[in-house]
């Protein structure tokens, strides 16, 4: 530790040693530096501030009928988009700022300055919704002002021209999207026409493509068939009643009772004797000579029309007859139908492998014409929905622009900061002093204490021999000391000088 201290103590009296050239040094570094700050020009600051009203009476009541865009994105680019170099060049122009530029190089030097000097930002966050502060900073008050004012002018009128210009590229695209899907339309009406034309026939019906009218034509021969079956049937049946009924109706002779008594005694007969016996055989013939009888006289009453009127005048024979004949005109027009169907499967059984594949070319026809359809409807839609936006646009502004506090003329200069920049360069220049003085006392050092001889000499240290300074000598080490310390308090005073006269030029 006592080495530290020792080694520390070496440095600052170097230093110390050095001190006139650290005064020399901070002398310089000071005064050229405030002469720099006092040549430095004046700097003119000229602020603006814009509110940007994005809500409109109109908004929620076209909603939906409009196209409705995100106001506050557009008002972001337009902020991110307002320093380019573009709309940069245009404030030169608005600012006359041009017309002491030369050549390509002073433009270039000239937009790059104004890029870094012009700020446009919101004041405070999310707390001032909408509301921009604009300041730009020049040497001259004139120029700062219309520079200010010209970044309005452009931010407006590029809000405007933008809003312009992208309706009309809006109204330009529809309208050839209208055109293109309107041709896509047509053709794809043309091409399902032609299709239709060219497959009559093997087109689906009622919705139902090759499969249900096949499944629809097995369902109906089926239940034609059952039909016929049951009327068939029915027509049987009938056909026995008809028959029941002219027997019941039928006339009785002479030989009926006979000839019943005698089949009885033939079954009796029968169950005792074989069909060769002489009285089976005898009773047999007197039975087939009966029924002869009964025959002729029966034919007789039929040439005479006896039985005919009987049957004529029963109402439920003629009620059955006349059933019977719708009956079997049903199975006529059922078997028909019949015939029909079994044509019909047969020919969509035939046509198996080519309706199906009609169906798909159909499906993906009308597919592509409902998507063209749709989207030529959507553009319509749309094209609809510009118009009616351009016509708001026109009658009242989406997005307002208010100057809350318009550019004004500063003549009170803003920078440079002189009495910072002062202070700053009085402790660099004194930084520098003593940077210099100890790199002065290391280029050239000097002992300055026993301690320091020991270490260089490698030999112990025994004491220390004083000198006795003559009256001439300590007077002249005083005076020096005292020149020295007078000009530390007159470059203190020169920097409180400086400062009190720039206090007295801002006041003023």
């Amino acid at each position: 530790m006592q080495e530290i201290v020792q080694q520390l103590l070496g440095y600052l009296k170097g230093i110390w040693n050095k001190r006139w050239q650290a005064m020399i040094i901070t002398w310089l570094v000071c005064f050229i530096g405030w002469g720099v700050i006092y040549l430095m020009p004046n700097e003119y600051q000229s602020k603006a501030k814009l509110y940007i009203d994005t809500q409109s009476v109109l908004k929620p009541l076209l909603k939906g009928l409009t196209v409705q865009y995100n106001v506050q994105q557009q008002i972001n680019l337009m902020i991110r988009t307002l320093l380019t170099r573009p709309n940069v060049e245009k404030i030169i122009r608005l600012a006359d700022l041009d017309l002491t530029i030369t050549n390509d190089k002073e433009l270039d030097d000239l937009v790059e300055k104004l890029q870094r000097s012009i700020t446009f930002r919101k004041p405070g966050g999310r707390r001032s919704p909408n509301v921009y502060n604009l300041s730009y900073t020049s040497e001259s008050p004139e120029v700062a002002q219309t520079v200010v004012q010209s970044v309005i002018t452009v931010f407006i009128e590029n809000s405007i021209g933008d809003s312009v210009e992208d309706s009309r590229a809006a109204r330009k695209f529809l309208n050839r999207k209208i055109e293109e899907y309107e041709k896509r339309l047509e053709t794809a009406e043309v091409r399902r026409k032609n299709f239709k034309q060219e497959n009559m026939g093997l087109l689906p019906s009622d919705g139902r493509d090759y499969f249900s009218r096949m499944e629809g034509a097995k369902n109906k021969l089926a239940q034609a068939k059952l039909q016929l079956k049951e009327s068939e049937k029915r027509e049987i049946s009938l056909s026995h009643g008809l028959s029941a009924q002219v027997n019941a109706l039928k006339f009785k002779t002479q030989y009926d009772g006979r000839i019943e008594l005698l089949e009885k005694k033939l079954d009796d007969l029968l169950l005792n004797y074989t069909d060769s016996h002489p009285d089976v055989l005898s009773m047999q013939r007197l039975i087939a000579d009966l029924q002869k009888n009964q025959a002729q006289e029966m034919k007789k009453r039929q040439a005479s029309g006896i039985e005919n009127n009987v049957l004529k005048e029963s109402a439920a024979y003629q009620n059955m007859k006349a059933s019977y004949r719708q009956a079997k005109a049903e199975s006529e027009a059922l078997r028909v139908r019949v015939t029909v169907f079994e044509e019909r499967a047969v020919e969509l059984k035939r046509l198996a492998n080519i309706v199906p594949e009609v169906e798909i070319r159909l499906i993906a026809l009308n597919r592509d014409y409902s998507i063209t359809k749709k989207k030529y409807e959507d553009f319509l839609n749309r094209k609809e929905s510009a118009l009616i936006s351009q016509s708001v646009d026109q009658t009242t502004e989406s997005v307002q622009f208010k100057v809350l506090e318009a550019p004004r003329y500063e003549d009170e200069p803003v920078g440079p900061k002189r009495i910072l920049l002062s202070s700053i360069i009085l402790g660099v220049g004194i930084i520098f002093g003593i940077v210099s003085a100890f790199f002065f006392s290391q280029i050239r050092p000097v002992v300055t204490s026993g301690y320091e001889v020991s270490q260089l000499l490698g030999l112990p240290h025994l004491g220390n021999v004083s000198a006795n300074d003559s009256p001439a000598q300590k007077r002249r080490r005083g005076f020096m000391v005292f020149s020295y310390l007078s000009l530390v308090v007159v470059l203190f005073a020169c920097y409180g000088l400086i400062v009190s006269w720039y206090l007295f030029a801002q006041v003023a």
